[in-house]
């Protein structure tokens, strides 16, 4: 289900040094916050759905993992990162727009969304090193 409300632990993620966007969206197994009621495009969709399939039964604890351990969301959002880039992949055939799509994955991965945890070039290469055809 789609809530357009706040998440729960909105506060904790702000305080763990991310910065949402107005149209960022926070998986909660098995639903999704979406504050702003924005439309979700396919490709987010996707990127979410990992994630809620990575919380599994337990969203609280999988959270609290996200929010306190780098090491942990950079590896989360790298595995959801590359099934949203895969799947653009497969709806875009023009090399230019597929390139276009990774950088813009990679700059929000890299930005204050998730906490500035990786540079865009290294978000671009690991992004690319998981995604084969």
């Amino acid at each position: 289900m789609i809530l357009n409300e706040q998440p729960p632990n909105l506060l904790q993620i702000q305080m763990a040094g991310m910065r949402p966007q107005f149209d960022t969206l926070f998986p909660w197994s098995p639903d999704f916050y979406n504050p702003s009621g924005v439309d979700i495009p396919a490709d987010i969709m996707i990127h979410e759905a990992v994630h809620i399939r990575q919380q599994g039964k337990n969203p609280q604890a999988w959270w609290d993992k996200y929010i306190l351990d780098k090491g942990f969301r950079l590896e989360q959002e790298l595995e959801a990162n590359k099934w949203q880039y895969k799947f653009i992949c497969k709806i875009k055939k023009d090399r230019n727009e597929r390139a276009r799509a990774l950088v813009a994955i990679a700059r929000n991965m890299a930005g204050a969304v998730y906490g500035n945890m990786i540079t865009t070039n290294k978000a671009i290469e690991e992004i690319k090193k998981l995604t084969t055809f």
